[in-house]
């Protein structure tokens, strides 16, 4: 869905059409960890199938703000300067890993020149929405920049000649997984579905090498490009051909069992205040009782009268 986030102090309403020298992007689900809902409940959000949980999580993101709110407890606090309106945007877009394609918060933040986002508030911003929206991990990278963040990795990126809608991009995934499973539901395959380059629409899709070796990942996506006609390999060497580049990449994340209380998240944020951390620990409860309401509106059979007129922000009890 290329639709950005609504009304906001802190982002911007649309795609910067200007060029982009240096570029991050940052993916976080709101569809929560196994460990913090359970199996059961997890299996029964994913039953609702991508378009209902891509709608659900434009709602959650629009109407309940609940990105723009994190943002604006960390800029409030201190904990970062530099993520603003003018460097940063967000889309509603796919993001795949190990064989299933969930709707992702899927920011774009240009990370250089003098308006441009610091590497140490990335890495906050993204450790508070990880800890927020209850993932068990999360991931940014630049691809402009292979010793940004912790280590560097291979990528290739498919873009496709019109809108790519996120269904279409699970579909593609999908199709990979029957040219070679390893790139679809093996150990660390994976894609995000991003605007390359400057892109004013999120067309393409940017997917990081898995445990599968480099090669098998170039012909199996070359593969699924020739049976795609809408679909082209842009990740070519000076030849012309098919290859891989390296991006800087980080993922943080926490282990929910060990730490129930998202410490792994929380220590990334550097100093946060008190009123801080109960600010952020209150939008993750409300982002709880939100995925609470999905899975009774699905398990009732009422799901589609919840997210197209019976949808409702969560509020805290007193």
């Amino acid at each position: 869905m290329r639709r950005n986030l609504a009304t906001t102090v802190v982002l911007s309403i649309a795609l910067t059409a200007q060029t982009i020298s240096a570029t991050t992007y940052v993916s976080v689900e709101p569809i929560p960890s196994r460990d913090v809902v359970g199996q059961q409940d997890l299996e029964t959000i994913l039953s609702a199938g991508y378009p209902n949980l891509e709608l659900w999580s434009q709602r959650l993101l629009t109407e309940c703000m609940i990105v723009d709110r994190v943002v604006d407890v960390l800029a409030t606090d201190g904990a970062i300067g530099t993520i603003n309106a003018g460097n940063t945007s967000v889309l509603v877009a796919a993001g795949g890993f190990e064989g299933i394609t969930n709707p992702s918060y899927v920011f774009t933040v240009r990370d250089s020149g003098l308006d441009g986002a610091s590497a140490t508030d990335i890495n906050v911003f993204d450790n508070a929405l990880g800890y927020v929206l209850n993932q068990g991990g999360t991931v940014h990278f630049s691809p402009d920049d292979p010793k940004a963040y912790d280590f560097s990795l291979d990528f290739a990126v498919i873009t496709f000649a019109d809108v790519l809608e996120g269904v279409d991009a699970k579909a593609f995934f999908d199709s990979l997984g029957a040219i070679n499973a390893d790139l679809w539901s093996g150990l660390f395959a994976g894609f995000t579905q991003i605007a390359f380059q400057g892109s004013p629409v999120n067309n393409s899709m940017l997917f990081l090498k898995p445990a599968a070796s480099k090669q098998k990942l170039i012909a199996g996506l070359s593969d699924a490009v020739s049976a795609t006609p809408e679909a082209t390999y842009v990740t070519l060497n000076n030849n012309g051909r098919p290859t891989t580049d390296k991006a800087g990449i980080a993922f943080p994340g926490n282990d929910w069992i060990a730490s129930p209380d998202g410490d792994q998240y929380l220590l990334q944020l550097g100093n946060p205040s008190p009123d801080a951390l109960s600010a952020l620990a209150e939008i993750r409860e409300q982002h709880l009782l939100a995925v609470e309401d999905l899975v009774a509106a699905i398990e009732s059979g009422n799901l589609s009268s919840y997210l197209t007129g019976g949808f409702t922000c969560p509020v805290l009890p007193d």
